[in-house]
């Protein structure tokens, strides 16, 4: 991936983003190196997903080696009320970044709809709108409140098209996607920053639990490293709303469609601005 127009510094970053963050899915992959990379800035943790006695484990590193605070909150984020406890559980805290990147393993791919009860869907669409939208409100409006602040949420290049046997993955990170945009432009002038990351297939304890014993195409020496993709994700944070990969690493350069997006965005902020504008004559 290119590099964002400036890095991300570490002081201005602790600034606008601490004292704490929250990270929704935070126990291996790219949650576990958002935690490394955030409290290497200084930067007090809630981490959350089901396994806590990873997460403790996680904290009581990340505290030892940089002197972080940290709390722990256990759940499935796939739970319908997932975002209300997780909005309940940070209730007391100052948080200035909060990170969506709760992973779908087993139930997102290889079955196709039909093939499945619906609950099982309603499932994966609570952890990738409803929990999304209920955290990003709660959040968003402490943010927007005191004028700082960031949301990043981990999408996926699924959300470019549907793809058949992950229909609901790829149609609820489409909505991901969109949301943010709309997002980016909505907390702008609250100098809130909002970027949503198409993630391209990254080497994962997920991505491998998810694909092993099967014929799935891209195989984990084809993938992402998650470090640098959570580096890249932190250093555009600022400039959002889009963080587009391409398919492998070395390959072609998103950053033309990317700016594309950006600005058929910034052309239609007039129409979503004119539903508040009273009716004239």
């Amino acid at each position: 991936m290119a590099q964002a127009p400036s890095p991300l510094d570490k002081e201005t970053a602790k600034s606008k983003y601490g004292p704490w963050a929250v990270i929704a899915g935070a126990s291996d992959g790219t949650g576990e190196h958002f935690a490394r990379e955030l409290a290497a800035m200084g930067i007090n943790l809630v981490l959350s997903a089901r396994r806590e006695p990873v997460l403790r484990a996680l904290g009581e590193e990340l505290k030892a080696a940089h002197g972080i605070e940290y709390r722990v909150h256990a759940q499935d984020l796939m739970d319908e009320d997932a975002g209300a406890r997780l909005l309940e559980a940070c209730d007391d805290l100052d948080v200035g970044l909060y990170v969506s990147n709760a992973g779908a393993g087993v139930d997102a791919s290889g079955t196709a709809f039909l093939d499945s009860p619906v609950e099982r869907w309603h499932r994966l669409a609570n952890m990738n709108v409803r929990t999304v939208m209920d955290t990003c409100h709660g959040f968003g409006l402490k943010m927007r409140a005191r004028g700082s602040g960031g949301l990043l949420i981990m999408c996926s290049m699924s959300a470019m098209l549907g793809i058949p046997y992950i229909a609901t993955y790829s149609s609820t990170k489409s909505f991901e996607a969109v949301f943010c945009e709309a997002l980016w432009g909505e907390l702008r002038p609250f100098n809130v920053d909002v970027l949503a990351v198409l993630a391209p297939a990254m080497d994962t304890p997920n991505f491998r639990a998810t694909t092993e014993g099967t014929g799935f195409l891209i195989s984990p020496d084809m993938c992402f490293a998650p470090d640098q993709v959570v580096r890249d994700a932190l250093d555009w944070l600022p400039h959002g709303p889009l963080l587009l990969y391409p398919q492998a690493p070395g390959s072609e350069d998103m950053r033309p469609i990317m700016a594309e997006r950006k600005a058929r965005l910034q052309e239609v902020m007039a129409l979503g601005e004119s539903f508040n504008q009273p009716v004239k004559g």
